[in-house]
Parts: C-alpha cells; structure tokens; sequence
C-alpha cells in the first residue's frame, strides 16, 4: 500500500497515532530497533508526516519511553497510597509489572543501549530513583505490619528481578510451552508466596 499524506488532520492525534504504535511494540516484544520507514509503513502514512511531529527517530522513541515509564509510576503511586491489604497492593503491583516488564526488562534495556544509552541510562535511573523507592515503600510497610519475612530490600527485588528476566528470555526466545501471562503469574505467585509470613 502506497504512503498516504495526512492533510488537515489534528498534528496531536498523530503525533499520539505514532506514539500509541510504538508503545505497543514496546509491550509486545520489548525495544528492537527499527526504521522511520517501517513505522511509516505500519501506519500507512509518510514518513514526512512522522518528520512533521517528531525531528528524529531517537526523539520516537524517547517520547515513547517517557510514556511507558510514568504510566505504572503513577499507577503504582495509587496503589501505594490506597487504603487496602498490603498484600492485595502486591497483587496490584503485579498486574503493573506483567504488563509493563516486556518494555524495560534487562535484555530490551541492553538493545536500546546498543543504539541509545542516554535513554537506557535514563530508563536505569528512573528505576532506581523513582520506582524501586516506592516497592522499598510497599516491602517496608508490608514488614513493619508483620506480612513479609524480613529479607533485605535489595535481595528481595534482586530475585523477583532475575526470575522475571528470566521469564523475558524465554519470551523472547520461544523456549517455554506456557504463555508470557502463564509464566508470569505462576513466578510472581511463587515469588511472592516465599517472602510472606503466615500472617501474609
């Protein structure tokens, strides 16, 4: 099908057109690299109408990249601040996690940074400054109300972040007979089962 020029439509609608496309790519398999051609093409728009919105591909992406980031952080600032069972919260925290982990696990996190690492350093900041504060927020609650072993922070999210990467790999690399969703929630549910008290 032949590039289309989009006239007289709303530059916000396709600038959200372009980011909602590459924010479901990031969701379904992580960043891999692609073209300003391929995006075009996979909208059915030109590329001078990509060039209207965005200077650069690079600009693309972290316009994008900023989006699946404070999405979950502020979802997972609700969940925090809502009165409710601390382990319910994990049960939330879980939800976010299952649908973002796809985007900024460590092996899409190291293919952006072969062609971007500003926005790979700034994806590994944005964790640890902003995001592992609050789970260190929801793991210290969860103590202080006697739900969870007393495991230091760091061990805990050490695990649950290598046994989710692990769960990455095999998406990825189509090793596994059960789903992403399958895997994930059996993990986490395992996970989560071994840092709880009986209390929990």
């Amino acid at each position: 099908m032949k590039p289309i020029e989009i006239i007289n439509q709303n530059e916000d609608h396709v600038k959200s057109r372009i980011l909602d496309h590459i924010e479901k790519k990031l969701s379904n398999q992580g960043f891999r690299n692609f073209t300003v051609d391929q995006i075009a093409n996979e909208l059915h728009i030109s590329k001078k109408t990509i060039y209207k919105t965005f200077r650069t591909k690079e600009e693309i992406i972290r316009s994008a990249i900023i989006n699946q980031l404070n999405n979950p952080y502020r979802y997972l600032i609700n969940i925090i601040e809502e009165e409710r069972n601390t382990v319910k919260k994990f049960i939330e925290l879980s939800k976010i996690v299952e649908q973002y982990y796809s985007a900024f696990n460590e092996i899409s996190i190291e293919r952006l940074r072969y062609d971007f690492r500003d926005l790979a350093d700034y994806i590994e900041q944005f964790r640890i400054h902003r995001i592992n504060p609050l789970i260190n927020r929801l793991l210290k609650d969860g103590k202080e109300k006697e739900l969870i072993l007393d495991i230091p922070y760091e061990i805990i999210i050490k695990v649950f972040t290598s046994a989710l990467g692990a769960i990455a790999t095999s998406k990825s690399d189509n090793l596994s007979n059960y789903s992403y969703h399958q895997e994930f929630r059996l993990t986490f549910n395992i996970l989560l089962n071994g840092i709880l008290k009986e209390k929990g």
